[in-house]
């Protein structure tokens, strides 16, 4: 009797039955997403609950990630009382304070384990009971190209049980109208106005999703959509103006609009620096272009290292057997020191103007396969200098195929700006490939050349330069700070097809607050607050270390592997130089001197040998000497393709002991290894700079 009578009072005090009790509500989780140009300004609210039934030993830990290039602007929290927004701090001065707390209230911190994908860190330690903690902040997120789409792509959630995210999305201040876009893989309806409503969705809880749109094509032959936003901050008592651009260009995938080449010639990099599996994938992807193109295709092929060796003395038809003859004349064992793209440029030159011009719309299209190690001295004003003489009427393309073997060192981006600019001023394509898909990048580099090619050589009104290089359905989105007063409408500039193109945006306006962090460095990373019943700690997650903070990539050599190689196999060569010279008169019998030369090495490979001083005043010795280094077969260095620089001292004499020995010098007595970047003028040592010792003399004598 007593078990019912207490059931009966607890629904009487309760005013429910038991099945009627509620639980409790979820977190709220709220996004608001306004697409602003190439922006996306986002502001988030999420609640997390701290605490517990008993009292935690432990502060709580939330882990966030943001999409790519996303900069965190402000934090606020509130709890039962008023919001507070945290102050941006420094990260040891946060970090400390909240350790301080922690001990004060006798709480450990949470093990949080790494996780690659963290990148904002959120520490709340109870100072109270349990609660609900409101977390607001706002971040700028750059969007990005795919496949012809402006996309923001916004990542998982981190957290073991997420609370779904309702999401608001608007479509503000575009400079075209609204072609297609959806939320969150839902197409968007779009007016008749071309603009979007106010969207509401719900994200998915654990798995990735999107915001996408495409503009409508704009007029004049700018070949993709172009979009910008802009803020700007006059100058107020002690603050300074301020106007930060950001500029978002996306190129969809086109129709073809260019038939196949009349003629096609390949210059094949044998350089030792492709290396033998290098020389592999190399030839593998010669014959992958040939054989996406039509099967009647006439080709000729040209192989380039310090000397170009034109394969045949005719074009052929893309026969098995041509292709077949071309593969062994590809050959992995038969490379050369040198990396003369110039000459070979050269060349290719002659073979246009030979063929003269082309009927109808019918073009020649000119291939590059090399790893992309080309010395500095051949600028982009070399390279295309080598194809001047080539005029607008025998319409060459240029194809550029640049691959290098798995796990080896990446394409140096300087390299590729010279190529883009070279290929901009005839139009083409250039590509940076893994060996892994060679057959399928072929493909997809000849259908960009079918739709016109890359965009080149981008730049905006007053110089600046954007890109070098668009592909179709690629994009890019920079900012950057510019000078007050500019117009509202930009002109942007490039290189389309061999021609100029210029399109031209209109910049919406937005608060000079969501753009200034994305060009300043220092901006916070690091902010702290606390209510009445929460302190609260947010951090960004370092991420993992990346390249050396100077940018030069070093790797290691053993000096003696290197010495053996130029004492055994360089040093009979620079005597043979001295033994073999023209002998006309007794001052020829007794010729003495010194020479001094310094190699350059990188990738295994003899990009140059110079020579910094000469006392023999014989320039067919000084010639035979600097040859005589391209034809040694160098070390590469271990783990990192760096430069590493050798200087040779060699002094010249005869046999016959000299009347009058000069002083010696510790300039005479070295073979100076110098491994990694010259961190020093050369010129230091030839001036009396005393070099490391611990060498041998060099004495080429007869």
């Amino acid at each position: 009797m007593l078990a019912p009578l207490c059931a009966a009072l607890l629904v009487f005090a309760t005013g429910s039955s038991p099945r009627e009790l509620s639980p409790a509500p979820e977190p709220a989780h709220r996004v608001s997403i306004r697409m602003v140009g190439p922006l996306a300004l986002v502001q988030v609210e999420r609640e997390v609950l701290i605490g517990g039934e008993k009292i935690p030993a432990h502060d709580t830990v939330v882990d966030l990630d943001l999409p790519e290039g996303a900069t965190l602007l402000d934090w606020g929290a509130q709890g039962r009382g008023p919001a507070i927004r945290m102050a941006a701090t420094a990260e040891t001065t946060a970090r400390a304070d909240y350790a301080r707390v922690l001990s004060a209230h006798n709480l450990a911190p949470a093990p949080a384990s790494p996780d690659d994908a963290v990148r904002i860190r959120v520490h709340l330690a109870p100072l109270a009971a349990a609660g609900r903690v409101l977390l607001r902040y706002r971040y700028t997120a750059p969007m990005a190209c795919a496949d012809g789409r402006f996309v923001l792509r916004l990542p998982p959630s981190l957290e073991e049980n997420p609370s779904p995210a309702q999401v608001t999305v608007r479509f503000d201040n575009l400079p075209a109208r609204l072609s297609q876009a959806s939320v969150a893989g839902v197409r968007v309806r779009i007016r008749p106005n071309g603009r979007a409503p106010v969207v509401h969705a719900t994200a998915p809880l654990r798995a990735a999703w999107e915001v996408s749109f495409t503009l409508r094509a704009q007029a004049g032959a700018w070949p993709g959509q172009l979009t910008m936003v802009r803020a700007g901050r006059r100058a107020m008592g002690k603050s300074q103006a301020v106007e930060v651009m950001t500029v978002g260009l996306c190129r969809p995938q086109g129709p073809a609009v260019e038939p196949p080449p009349a003629e096609v010639m390949l210059l094949v990099d044998r350089s030792r620096s492709v290396g033998s599996g290098g020389m592999s994938s190399q030839r593998a992807l010669v014959r992958a272009t040939l054989e996406a193109l039509p099967p009647a295709q006439r080709f000729n092929a040209i192989l380039f290292a310090r000397t170009t060796t034109q394969v045949f003395p005719f074009p052929r038809t893309a026969t098995r057997e041509a292709l077949d003859a071309l593969d062994a004349a590809v050959d992995p064992n038969q490379l050369e020191n040198g990396t003369d793209l110039v000459a070979a440029l050269g060349r290719a030159a002659d073979w246009v103007k030979h063929g003269g011009a082309l009927a109808g719309g019918e073009s020649r299209l000119l291939v590059i396969v090399s790893d992309g190690a080309l010395p500095e001295s051949q600028t982009a004003e070399k390279l295309a200098g080598a194809l001047a003489s080539v005029a607008p009427d025998h319409r060459l393309r240029v194809l550029v195929l640049l691959v290098r073997p798995a796990a080896d060192e990446p394409v140096p981006a300087d390299a590729v700006e010279r190529l883009d600019k070279l290929v901009g001023r005839f139009g083409g394509v250039v590509r940076v490939l893994a060996a892994e898909d060679l057959r399928g990048v072929a493909r997809s580099a000849l259908a960009a050349l079918k739709q016109g090619g890359d965009l080149f050589n981008v730049r905006m009104q007053g110089q600046r330069d954007l890109a070098a290089g668009v592909a179709p359905g690629s994009g890019l989105v920079k900012t950057w700070r510019l000078p007050l007063g500019q117009g509202s409408r930009v002109l942007v500039t490039g290189e389309h097809a061999g021609a100029t193109v210029r399109g031209r945006a209109s910049a919406a306006r937005v608060a000079i607050e969501w753009l200034l962090p994305l060009v300043d460095s220092r901006a916070p990373k690091a902010w702290a607050g606390s209510l009445p019943e929460v302190a609260v700690h947010v951090e960004a997650v370092a991420s993992s270390p990346g390249s050396p903070a100077d940018g030069v990539a070093r790797g290691q050599m053993d000096p003696l592997v290197l010495r053996n190689a130029l004492a055994l196999a360089y040093l009979p060569r620079a005597r043979a130089c001295y033994l073999l010279r023209r002998v006309a008169n007794g001052v020829d019998l007794a010729l003495r001197g010194r020479l001094r030369l310094e190699i350059h090495l990188e990738r295994g490979e003899l990009e140059d040998a110079i020579i910094r001083q000469s006392s023999l005043d014989r320039p067919e010795i000084e010639k035979c000497v600097r040859d005589a280094a391209f034809e040694v077969e160098y070390p590469r260095p271990m783990f990192r393709d760096a430069p590493t620089v050798a200087a040779v001292n060699l002094v010249f004499r005869p046999r016959t002991p000299e009347e009058n020995p000069p002083d010696a010098s510790p300039l005479d007595q070295q073979l100076d290894l110098i491994l990694g970047p010259v961190t020093f003028d050369p010129r230091d040592l030839i001036e009396g700079e005393t070099p490391q010792s611990g060498a041998t003399e060099k004495r080429p004598s007869d």
